[in-house]
């Protein structure tokens, strides 16, 4: 199958950024007496923030969102790409695969915190969570993506690291790659189209 449009996820797909977030959420929500460890918030990485706070039955949802917002941008230096990712995102263009961003972070956060990384902020695609009502494991931010941007649903797919990004995947019938790079180890991606270990092996499924 030839693929013209890859959608990533940015958050240990990408990025590097997940233990990063599990802590700042740990310590934002223990400012309210909240005891929730780093460890459960991994594992709810990959949907918005106010869906996890929702998840985890916690109050002063807005409250803590907007100050894990403020938090996270601090952190922004301590960012990085996955091994491999920075080639990945150069090959796909030159090899005529039009790349997009569908993701759980709001526009605010991507302007605040990834100016770094322009090959994600400069993306001719980007779906984040202002976009739809719906969120992953929901397709619907893929479909979003689909219709905005006239894509062939049939020569997409999407990559990401969590099990919320293959449902998501699943429920709008696109393909779906693993990104298992940045993925829990546990994480069972069975259903996925493909399980490439490395990004490397992401650019070879797709050439």
């Amino acid at each position: 199958m030839s693929y013209k449009t890859i959608l990533f996820d940015v958050d240990n797909t990408l990025i590097d950024s997940a233990t990063i977030a599990s802590n700042v959420l740990h310590q934002i929500t223990a400012n309210y007496g909240f005891d929730v460890p780093a460890a459960t918030v991994r594992q709810l990485v990959g949907i918005p923030t106010d869906k996890i706070l929702q998840q985890l039955n916690l109050s002063h949802v807005d409250e803590i969102t907007a100050d894990f917002t403020t938090a996270i941008a601090a952190h922004k230096d301590e960012l990085r790409y996955f091994n491999g990712i920075r080639d990945l995102l150069a090959q796909l263009p030159q090899r005529g695969v039009e790349v997009g961003i569908v993701t759980s972070r709001t526009a605010v956060e991507i302007e605040s915190d990834l100016g770094a990384f322009p090959e994600i902020t400069s993306a001719d695609i980007i779906v984040t969570a202002d976009k739809t009502t719906e969120h992953k494991p929901s397709g619907a931010p893929l479909e979003y993506a689909v219709n905005a941007h006239h894509l062939n649903k049939a020569e997409t797919m999407y990559v990401g690291d969590a099990i919320y990004d293959m449902q998501a995947a699943l429920d709008a019938n696109m393909a779906f790659a693993s990104a298992t790079w940045g993925a829990l180890p546990t994480t069972d991606f069975s259903q996925a189209t493909f399980t490439p270990k490395t990004p490397a092996d992401l650019l070879r499924v797709i050439a």
